[in-house]
């Protein structure tokens, strides 16, 4: 079958018509997020199931009503005149954002992507929940034990943090933590004694780096904390022993009270590294140091033998 034909050449409106059908048809169901033809005049002509599932409106219950009917009163003028200038002015799509009415009663902000067709004379638009992607997008770089940024966060500042420092020179660094006597803790104690064992000692960690640094938790009872800023040992040092002082202190726990303590290794840029993966690595190998001598101190990378490294 020649689709150039018949969209350009073809006059019979049955077998038109039915091409457009497939058309829409097809485009409503591979989309992936909430997806609807709307007429000229604003009615839902079809859309698919992701509504629902996203807004509460069931697919029957929207079909054939109109789009006026679910933007929020102060969004409605600017959202409708952008989607008709699509039709009156060479513009080919256009993105929307107003408050769109769910079923629960609730206005929440949606984006909206919308291209019209003259052959369709319909719009065909395609729509996000703007809150969701954005609490989505929030807990995915959370921990959710500690609450702390996770490894993916960690991966998404550290490049930045670096670049940072290499434009301004102002150098950056980074500590490898992990805590001595979790193990024995989860072991003895219980699964809940090691989160709370976890939970706590990321709250000493935040509140001791404050505003100097970022804590992260990579898994189990490892940590990031950078430094965006510090390079000099003068002032990394002060901030390690701060760390070692919190972290050493008992910790009251639901099953009574227990003591760990922390092995910290430390990495600089540019001194030690330059690129994100080696200042990690090379933290953890100084971290290493420290629980192969006696753990409970931190120790600078720059200071292993060079067979150790």
């Amino acid at each position: 079958m020649d689709i150039n034909w018949l969209v350009h050449e073809c006059s019979d409106p049955e077998t038109l018509q039915r091409l457009f059908y497939f058309e829409r048809y097809s485009w409503l169901a591979l989309s992936h997020d909430m997806a609807a033809v709307i007429s000229t005049d604003g009615m839902f002509e079809d859309l698919n199931t992701h509504w629902e599932m996203v807004t509460g409106h069931s697919r029957e219950a929207m079909q054939h009503s109109y789009l006026i009917e679910y933007i929020h009163f102060d969004d409605r003028e600017k959202a409708l005149a952008e989607m008709q200038d699509l039709i009156t002015a060479d513009i080919a799509s256009a993105s929307i954002t107003f408050r769109f009415l769910c079923a629960d009663g609730e206005h929440r902000s949606q984006l909206w992507n919308v291209i019209y067709s003259p052959d369709h004379e319909s719009y065909f638009c395609m729509a996000r929940d703007i809150e969701k992607e954005t609490e989505c997008e929030q807990l995915a770089y959370r921990d959710a034990l500690t609450g702390l940024p996770n490894r993916l966060a960690l991966d998404r500042d550290l490049p930045d943090i670096l670049g940072r420092a290499k434009d301004t020179g102002s150098g950056a660094a980074a500590m490898f933590i992990d805590l001595d006597g979790f193990k024995q803790v989860n072991d003895t104690m219980g699964h809940k004694a090691g989160d709370s064992l976890l939970m706590r000692a990321a709250q000493r960690m935040a509140q001791t780096v404050d505003k100097s640094g970022q804590a992260y938790r990579l898994a189990g009872d490892e940590f990031i904390i950078l430094l965006p800023r510090i390079s000099s040992r003068e002032s990394i040092t002060p901030i390690a022993k701060k760390l070692l002082e919190a972290l050493n202190a008992p910790y009251a726990i639901e099953s009574g009270t227990v003591q760990a303590s922390a092995s910290i290794g430390l990495a600089r840029f540019p001194q030690d590294a330059n690129i994100p993966v080696a200042l990690l690595d090379y933290a953890d190998k100084a971290m290493y140091h420290v629980k192969h001598n006696g753990k409970g101190d931190y120790f600078f990378f720059e200071d292993l033998d060079q067979s150790a490294r």
